[in-house]
């Protein structure tokens, strides 16, 4: 039974993210998985890497909400990052989760000047959602953009596989055929990933950027 910890950014229970991170929960439970929901907004993570934070971690005294996040991540075999795209990038309390969350000497260490990544037995699947269309998006770079700055600057740089990334494009206009075809994505990619173990399957790899619409 794979490990799946899904950690989710949103911020409104009406939203699209949030309707396809309960149909990944069913499926995940109808597959019978092991998995955890971290819904930032929900726990109040604080997502502010403090001073006192940093006084802390020279003394190898870890604060109790990063610790309890590290354990988590530690335990996981999946990790699921769904989160809207905002101003190019992730909403401030994910970013501030990997500030605080993902720390030298447990995501990464140095040597010799560079880094190595040390969570090399995660495997990662992005879900997000995009306000204008497949086209625009591809105009303008932004997916280079993101599979260079999410997929490869946070996850690779921390030694993990990221094996499947989808955008859901157009969202805030998309009708009710196409959400339901953004659903069953989600639960198409449980199913892939349940169905081949902790491997790394080609249609996920080959298949790893993908806008939906």
């Amino acid at each position: 039974m794979s490990k799946h910890l899904i950690i989710q950014s949103l911020h409104r229970d009406e939203s699209f993210l949030a309707k396809g991170t309960d149909h990944l929960l069913e499926k995940l439970n109808s597959l019978n998985q092991d998995f955890n929901l971290r819904s930032l907004y929900d726990i109040k993570f604080n997502p502010v890497l403090t001073t006192n934070d940093f006084q802390a971690l020279k003394s190898c005294n870890l604060p109790e909400d990063i610790a309890k996040e590290q354990e988590m991540i530690k335990q996981a075999e999946y990790l699921w990052i769904i989160f809207p795209i905002w101003w190019s990038g992730m909403p401030a309390i994910l970013k501030g989760y990997i500030d605080r969350v993902f720390l030298s000497g447990f995501a990464y260490r140095m040597k010799n000047d560079s880094p190595v990544g040390l969570l090399t037995d995660k495997k990662v699947i992005i879900l997000n959602s995009m306000g204008m269309s497949r086209e625009d998006y591809e105009k303008s770079g932004m997916y280079k953009a993101l599979a260079l700055t999410i997929d490869k600057g946070i996850f690779e740089f921390s030694g993990m596989q990221v094996v499947a990334h989808r955008y859901f494009t157009s969202i805030m206009s998309a009708d009710e055929k196409v959400r339901q075809s953004y659903l069953n994505e989600i639960g198409r990619l449980a199913e892939d990933i349940t169905a081949n173990g902790s491997g790394n399957p080609k249609e996920l790899k080959s298949n790893r950027y993908i806008a939906v619409k």
